[in-house]
Parts: structure tokens; C-alpha cells; sequence
């Protein structure tokens, strides 16, 4: 890829001392290019107005046509309202619990009405199967006769049709919700307005019976299954019971008051036994010691009566108090040896010996109860100590017990759980309200169900549009030839130095500006050019030269003897028909002008001008001199170079000295001021290399929109060196809208010359 930036414009200012500006305006930048994109996306679609408008009208035309084959449709719809809150008669809990509050669950409804089920409900119930508006349609007859021609049925015939059923069904069903509310809209849509009401009305009666028989069935299972625990939980109940009755008879434990058990009992009571017998030991042992300490100590018997509180020996101490008073009587009145104090002292020592033996008596009594006492404390002890052994034994098995028994507990629990829950579900068998209501019934539509017409034909018009909008886009994506000078600039890094209008911007047959006939050729290749700055000179295109020549002349006003090729990357991109009408306007002008025709291969320029014989091919080939062979125009000052004898096929021109060329062109550098060559084209034909190395500037013709850029780019490429002689592009066959539409204009005055209107100057041009 050839890249130039400043190169070919610093050329011209060294070779030429001047600027060669460029002639096309920045607004003509094509689409996407910066600060001009939307301007010139708006002149493109200007441009394209013809394709744009014909896709809407296609557009429009086959809408209207569709709203005319389409058959009419009419749309009725159910309004329902999905309530979330749980509707209770009761205080005990639903099997199966309201839909909710939330916006999924909602939305879940919208899903269960379009669902296939509710369909084929639907169409069970309406018994849809036999309306003909559900019936097999064409592509569906088609395929049962493609069967029918091979002689095979179509496996599932009966699940086929009603799937299609169900598919046609749900094509018409259209069930949204409203906002974020828990408001559905239920609609269909029918050939028939009664039809599209009576399906609407039906699918939500179908949706409202299927929660009522889906809560029932839910409930009726709850129920039946809640029997079938209950009976294997009465048997577990009563299982667990005989378990825990059987452990306590095989155990001893027998149940007392207040739940306490036997051997708790009997401890507990023998404990009190035995807190009570300690105490008795301790008080017979206590009035043991005390009695034997006072019978060993004490000779007073009243003191003695008092420790031992006798009723016997206080009746004794009073008896040895008069025995004692009667023999201190006798002993003083008849003295020791007196029969009366002898008496009284026998009575007085048999006082004593009674209470003696009374003591000894009461001292075996508490001997004996203190014996007794104590006996009974060892044996409540060993019988407390027994009992504490078995209660031992039986704790162990209380553990196993106390899990019997909860485990019975827990049993029975859960058993009237599921009794009392069994008894609830039964009745709620008999009531089932769904969670939904008709607030809306279905009315029967009284227009079809679309826009009207107008409405979409200005939705098709508006669509056709954007379609031809994105066509036009699309067109412009695909583009790969050059239209304007930005993007001269922007590929290929030179200037576009002139646009010249196709040849629709000339008239095509008729009398010419200088009072005679000519006929309109084409400029392809192997055709002759034109000369419009002959026949033409107020044309747009002549006028597009004068004012090049004018640009080309201010960019280098003292060089004389100038050498211009004019190049091209293909041919029929009008390169010939640019290097005539140029020498012709520069000869025009009174500048010594030589055109040589330089494409040996196709000499348009010689067909223009109807030369004959020998040309450059032959001086080049030294055949003959260049005097000979260069001829004189008629009508102009222009001196002409034919290119070869036709009646020969030329060699290579590359194969022709170098030398020899620029010898050529030396002397014609002395005898003429401008020498314009015609090159043939470089991709098809390298002769044009030797031309362009000797020239002093090039110019390269493209033909607007159709050669591709790396066509051009190639060309470019394959100067090598040389390739900073072309001082810039020529934009060829520009169509005269482009003109209109991207120059705003500004070519106007030269159409109008062209066909017969008035010119600045105020004078009429006739056509």
C-alpha cells in the first residue's frame, strides 16, 4: 500500500513554486468522516431519496395488500384478580395454602393458563376438536397427503391432532398481567367475535375449576393419607402403651398416691422409723446412764425419786421418813436397847431394802428398754439398707422405663395430632374456594383487533423508511470505489484537483455549441473519446477544465515546455477523453499545446480525432521522424500526436529505450509549452511507466464510484519512485445529482449553460 502524506504537495511547491488547493469542499466527505458525519449522512440519504422511497412504497403496498388478504380478527378478554390473602372459615389451617403475595407468584399464574393442560381442557370442554376453525390447516393437508402419496400413515395420528389443537388454541390464548397488580387479562383471539368471548369466558372458568380441583384432590389425598397413619399410629400407640405395662409388672413397680412408687414409699417410711428409733435409743440410753449414776451416788431417796420420778419410791421415801422419825422417837425416849427402837430400826431397814430392790428393779426396766430401743434401730437399719439395695436395682430399670414411657407419650401426642388434623382435613373435603375471581366477564367485541388502517400504513411507511435507511447504509458500507475528495485525501493521500460531471451533465444528441451535429460515444474501453470542450464549451465539463487549467497554470506560472501525463489505474475510467478536452482547452487558451497519444493498445484519442498512419509507436521504433507524424487540428491551435498505425499491432512500449523517450520529449518540451500525454492504463498495460518517469507532473483520472481503491492504490504503488510526480486525482464521471446534492449547487450555471437557460451575463445558450 502506497503511503503519501505531504509528499505530493511539497512536489508541487519545489517543481511548480505554488499551491494546488483542493476544489472540492470538506461538506463533501462522505459518511462517517468527523465533524461533517451527520450532514453528510443527510446528504447521502438525499442522494439515495430514490431508494429509500421506493422501499417504503414497497412497504406501504405490501401492507396494504396484507390488510386486505389478512382475514379479520376480533379479540374479547376476561379480566380475573388473583387474591393472595388465605380465605379462612375455620380457625384451622388449609391443606394447601393461598398462591402468595409475591410477583413470581403472580406470574406463575400467568403460565398455568397458558399452560397445554388448561388447553386441552378448554377444548375438551368447548369440544373444539370439531370446530372448523381448529381444523388441519393447508401445510398440515399437504403433509397427510405426502403420506398418503407414499403410502404410510403418520405414527400418533391422535396425539398429533391434539397437540395441533393445543397449538392453535394457545396461538390465539394472550394472557399479561396488569402492571403490578394481581389483575390477569384473560383474551382470545377469534375469526368470530362471540367465538373470541365465549373461549376467553371458558379459560378462565376452566382456570378458576382447576384450582378448586386441584385444592380437592390435594385435600382428599391429605385425607386419605392422614387415615392410613392414623390406623398404623394406633397400633403404635397402643404398642408402646402395652410395652411400658408389661415393663413395670415383669419390674414390681407399682404405682402409690400421688405417682410415688412402692420401695420409694417403704424408704421413705422406713427412714421415719428409723429417725424416730434413734431417737428412743438415744433416750433410753441417756435415762440408762443417768439411773445408774444416781442409784450408784445417791443415798437420799428423795433425791433418788426425783432422778427416777417413781410414783413407788416416793411412796417409800415417805414410809423410810416416818420409819427414820419413829426411831430417832424411840432411840430417845427408851435409848439402844429398847424393844421399840429395836422394832423401829427393823422397820426402817426394811423401808430401805424396799427401795433398794425398787431401784434395782426400775434399773433393769431401763436396761431392758434401752436393749429394746436399740434392737429396733439395727433392725430398721438392716431393713433400710435392704430396701436401698432394691431401689438401687430398680432405678436402673426406671431408665428403661422413663424412655417407655415417653416414647408411649410421644406416640400418643403425635397420634391425637393426626386425629384432630384428620378431622379438619374431612371437612375441609366439603368446602374449596379458589383464589381468583371473575371481576370482568368477556363481552362480545364490537371491532376487528388491530390498528386502523390508516394507523398501520403509516407504521409500514415508517418501517419501509428505516428499512431503506438501513439499506442505504448498508450500500454505503459496501462501497469501494471513490466518491468524494475526502476520501481522495483519506485513501490515497493526495488532492482532488478537479470533479468532472458524467455524461449526463451533456446533451446527448442534437446541435452542438458550435453550430453542428455531433454524436454522443461512450468512453469505455476500445471506444473513441469525446470531445466536449469541442462540441460543448460551456459545459459543465468544459468549464470543470478551465477552471483545472487555471489551478494547474497559477501552481506553476514561469514553466515552459511542460511535460503532463495523464494516468489511470484501469481503463474506460475516461483518462483519454480527459487528455483531449484538456490539450483541446489549453490550445484553446493560445497555449502551444501537443497531445500525444500514448495508449499504443486502444488510441482513443486518435479514434477522436479520426488520425490514420504511422504515430508515436513508429517514431519510437525509429520508423520515421516525430515531424512526420504529428498533424495539425483544424479547428483549433492543437497539434496532435497519432498513436500508430492501425493496421499494426504494436510491441511493448517498456521494450523502447528510455533514451529514446526522453529524446522525444525534449524536443517537444522546445517546440511546444505544454505536452500532454495520453498513457494507457497501468493495471492492464505497463507502457505508461516510461512516460511518468520522464513527465514533469502527472495527473490520475478515477472514475468516480467504480474503481476500487486498491486498484488505485496498486497503481500508485507500481510508480515506485516516480509516483511523486502526480500532483493529484481527477474525480471522473461524477453523476450530475452528486453534483447537486453534495456541491449544494454550485455547478447549477453550468447545466443551465448547457440546455438552453440564461448565463451570468444575461445571454441565452441554445442547446
Amino acid at each position: 500500500m502506497l503511503v503519501r502524506n505531504s509528499a505530493n504537495y511539497s512536489t508541487l511547491d519545489e517543481n511548480a513554486g505554488g499551491d494546488l488547493p483542493d476544489p472540492t469542499p470538506r461538506e463533501q466527505a462522505g459518511p462517517g468522516t468527523g465533524a461533517s458525519g451527520i450532514r453528510s449522512f443527510w446528504l447521502v440519504l438525499r442522494w439515495r431519496a430514490w431508494l429509500i422511497g421506493a422501499v417504503t412504497l414497497a412497504t406501504v403496498l405490501v401492507a396494504g395488500l396484507a390488510l386486505l388478504v389478512i382475514l379479520p380478527r376480533y379479540k374479547a378478554t376476561t379480566v380475573v384478580l388473583v387474591d393472595p390473602r388465605q380465605q379462612r372459615v375455620t380457625n384451622s389451617e388449609v391443606v394447601i395454602s393461598g398462591i402468595g403475595a409475591d410477583a413470581a407468584a403472580v406470574e406463575s399464574q400467568v403460565e398455568l393458563i397458558e399452560s397445554s393442560a388448561l388447553a386441552r381442557k378448554v377444548i375438551e370442554r368447548l369440544k373444539l376438536d370439531q370446530d372448523p376453525d381448529f381444523g388441519p390447516s393447508l401445510l398440515d393437508r399437504i403433509g397427510e397427503g405426502l403420506f398418503a402419496l407414499v403410502g404410510q400413515a403418520p405414527a400418533n395420528t391422535e396425539e398429533r391432532r391434539l397437540n395441533r389443537l393445543v397449538h392453535k388454541f394457545q396461538n390465539g390464548l394472550n394472557v399479561r398481567r396488569r402492571g403490578l397488580t394481581y389483575v390477569l387479562e384473560i383474551s382470545y383471539v377469534a375469526k368470530t367475535p362471540a367465538k373470541a368471548a365465549l373461549i376467553s369466558g371458558a379459560a378462565a372458568d376452566a382456570y378458576l375449576d382447576d384450582q378448586r380441583a386441584a385444592k380437592a384432590e390435594i385435600t382428599a389425598r391429605a385425607s386419605g393419607w392422614l387415615g392410613e397413619r392414623i390406623e398404623a399410629m394406633r397400633d403404635q400407640v397402643r404398642d408402646a402403651e402395652r410395652a411400658v405395662a408389661d415393663y413395670k409388672s415383669a419390674n414390681g413397680m407399682v404405682d402409690v398416691t400421688q405417682g410415688n412408687k412402692l420401695i420409694s414409699r417403704q424408704i421413705e417410711d422406713l427412714t421415719q422409723q428409723l429417725a424416730l428409733g434413734r431417737t428412743r435409743t438415744a433416750d433410753a440410753w441417756a435415762r440408762r446412764e443417768r439411773v445408774e449414776q444416781v442409784a450408784r451416788n445417791t443415798t437420799d431417796p428423795a433425791t433418788l425419786a426425783e432422778a427416777l420420778q417413781s410414783q413407788t419410791i416416793a411412796g417409800l421415801r415417805t414410809q423410810l421418813a416416818e420409819a427414820a422419825r419413829a426411831e430417832a422417837e424411840s432411840h430417845a425416849l427408851y435409848g439402844d436397847r429398847h424393844p421399840s427402837r429395836v422394832a423401829a430400826r427393823a422397820q426402817l431397814e426394811g423401808v430401805r431394802r424396799q427401795i433398794d430392790n425398787e431401784l434395782a428393779r426400775i434399773v433393769t426396766g431401763v436396761r431392758n428398754d434401752y436393749q429394746v430401743a436399740s434392737d429396733r434401730e439395727k433392725s430398721l437399719e438392716r431393713e433400710l439398707a435392704s430396701l436401698k439395695e432394691k431401689f438401687a436395682e430398680t432405678s436402673q430399670a426406671n431408665v428403661r422405663l422413663h424412655e417407655l414411657e415417653r416414647e408411649a407419650q410421644a406416640q400418643r401426642a403425635l397420634f391425637e395430632q393426626f386425629l384432630n388434623r384428620a378431622k379438619e382435613t374431612g371437612e375441609q373435603q366439603s368446602l374449596q374456594i379458589a383464589d381468583a375471581r371473575i371481576i370482568s366477564p368477556a363481552l362480545v367485541p364490537l371491532r376487528q383487533d388491530r390498528p386502523p388502517t390508516f394507523v398501520l400504513l403509516i407504521v409500514a411507511a415508517l418501517g419501509g423508511g428505516i428499512l431503506g435507511v438501513g439499506l442505504v447504509l448498508l450500500m454505503e458500507q459496501m462501497a469501494r470505489g471513490l466518491r468524494t475528495g475526502a476520501e481522495i485525501e483519506e485513501f490515497l493521500s493526495l488532492p482532488c484537483i478537479a470533479t468532472l460531471p458524467s455524461e449526463a451533465a451533456v446533451p446527448s444528441t442534437g446541435r452542438g455549441f458550435l453550430g453542428r451535429h455531433w454524436p454522443r460515444r461512450s468512453a469505455g474501453q476500445g471506444a473513441a473519446a469525446e470531445l466536449f470542450a469541442r462540441h460543448a464549451p460551456l459545459s459543465a465539463y468544459a468549464r470543470s477544465l478551465q477552471v483545472l487549467r487555471s489551478r494547474l497554470r497559477r501552481a506553476s506560472p514561469s514553466r515552459r515546455g511542460e511535460i503532463l501525463v495523464v494516468i489511470s489505474a484501469l481503463p474506460g475510467e475516461g483518462k483519454s477523453t480527459f487528455a483531449c478536452n484538456y490539450a483541446l482547452s489549453a490550445a484553446s487558451a493560445g497555449i502551444r499545446t501537443l497531445l500525444i497519444d500514448g495508449d499504443v493498445y486502444n488510441a482513443s484519442a486518435s479514434r477522436a480525432f479520426e488520425l490514420e498512419g504511422a504515430g508515436l509507436w513508429e517514431v519510437l521504433c525509429g520508423k520515421t521522424s516525430f515531424w512526420h507524424v504529428i498533424t495539425q487540428e483544424a479547428e483549433s491551435t492543437l497539434t496532435i500526436m497519432n498513436a500508430r498505425d492501425a493496421a499494426k499491432v504494436p510491441s511493448e512500449v517498456d521494450d523502447v529505450s528510455e533514451a529514446v523517450v526522453v529524446n522525444l520529449l525534449q524536443d517537444c518540451r522546445r517546440h511546444f509549452d505544454l505536452v500532454v500525454i495520453d498513457s494507457p492504463a497501468i493495471l492492464s498495460s505497463p507502457g505508461s511507466m516510461p512516460f511518468v518517469d520522464c513527465a514533469d507532473r502527472a495527473v490520475m483520472v478515477v472514475e468516480w464510484a467504480r474503481t476500487e481503491r486498491h486498484a488505485v492504490l496498486e497503481a500508485l504503488g507500481s510508480l515506485g519512485a516516480h509516483a511523486g510526480k502526480v500532483v493529484g486525482v481527477v474525480l471522473n464521471k461524477v453523476p450530475a445529482d452528486w453534483y447537486r446534492i453534495f456541491d449544494n449547487g454550485r455547478y447549477r450555471g453550468y447545466y443551465a449553460y448547457g440546455n438552453g437557460l440564461p448565463s451570468p451575463q444575461g445571454k441565452a445558450v441554445a442547446s
